[in-house]
């Protein structure tokens, strides 16, 4: 367990949500954390099998990823959790602490308490031994 940025601060709206890497670019469905939906003490939004579902792809990354099982990449998600005042941040195993560092700016987490976990769910293609497309 790594936790960054240590603060209370709740006045700027962060967002919540899923992402994959592709490569070096993040696919990213997030919205504002007042627009979540709540799932017990928690915040969340969005899943990773219906945004590659219903993903139509525009770009070279959403091909390459859409060319792939939705668990083939690196994933994760952004959760929320208004008790504690503070955000996890799920991750696959082989992300950095660079590519951390740029989901907490790009979900706006910049001065929020965010923890960062792992989770069994979010092992892609490299990190499940059990992977199969």
């Amino acid at each position: 367990m790594r936790w960054f940025l240590l603060s209370k601060s709740w006045t700027t709206m962060p967002n919540i949500g899923i992402f994959f890497k592709i490569d070096t670019d993040f696919l990213i469905d997030a919205v504002p954390l007042t627009d979540g939906e709540p799932y017990g003490d928690a915040i969340g939004y969005s899943g990773h099998y219906d945004y590659h579902e219903n993903l139509v792809p525009s770009t070279p990354s959403e091909r390459r990823f859409k060319a792939h099982d939705y668990g083939f990449y690196p994933r994760g998600r952004v959760v929320a959790f208004p008790k504690k005042s503070s955000f996890t941040l799920y991750t696959d195993p082989c992300l950095t602490v660079d590519d951390i560092s740029q989901l907490i700016n790009q979900f706006a987490l910049d001065g929020q308490t965010v923890e960062v976990a792992g989770d069994e769910h979010y092992h892609c293609s490299h990190c499940n031994k059990f992977y199969l497309e």
